[in-house]
């Protein structure tokens, strides 16, 4: 995928986004607050590198200018039933350092953007962590609406993690 805007690019992986993966996949707080896979393991860090880089719903988000990886922005299947083949789950995760500069806002806006033009959905779901209120604000001003809320630790965990569903309708 190859998708053009303003200031980024959404893109497929390439082997010089290893060391820019690897510092978001061993940042704990991307994990914490995104979701995003946590490991300083090196080996594990390449297999994931490698099982983004195959597939097609996970893709590079760039910048315009330099092509630089500032973050991972994906677009899930959530089932293949009928009722669902038309919906699809977006999330994102930016780089610390390429925060608060409007990557992620745009970066949303053009594979929402894909996925109804393109794609044709019917509609587009989204979760965040429910403290992670950047992400949530985000998806209010593309328009998303707060559905429900749901407890995502493991039965007989001595924790809660409570995950906010979001949802467009095009």
């Amino acid at each position: 995928m190859l998708i053009v805007g303003k200031d980024i690019k959404i893109r497929d992986f390439t082997e010089t986004d290893f060391p820019q993966f690897q510092a978001l996949v061993g940042d704990k707080n991307n994990h914490e607050l995104a979701g995003l896979e946590y490991s300083t393991d090196s080996d594990y860090v390449h297999q994931l590198f490698e099982m983004y880089h195959k597939r097609d719903d996970a893709n590079v988000i760039a910048g315009i200018e330099n092509n630089t990886m500032v973050g991972i922005i994906e677009i899930n299947h959530r089932g293949e039933s009928a009722d669902l083949v038309l919906t699809r789950e977006i999330g994102f995760v930016i780089d610390q350092k390429y925060r608060q500069k409007g990557f992620a806002t745009e970066a949303m806006q053009l594979v929402i953007d894909y996925g109804f033009n393109q794609l044709h959905l019917k509609e587009i779901w989204a979760s965040t962590e429910e403290k992670n209120q950047v992400p949530q604000k985000i998806l209010e001003k593309l328009g998303f609406k707060y559905i429900y809320s749901a407890d995502q630790a493991l039965p007989f965990a001595n924790q809660s993690n409570i995950v906010r569903y979001y949802l467009l309708k095009k």
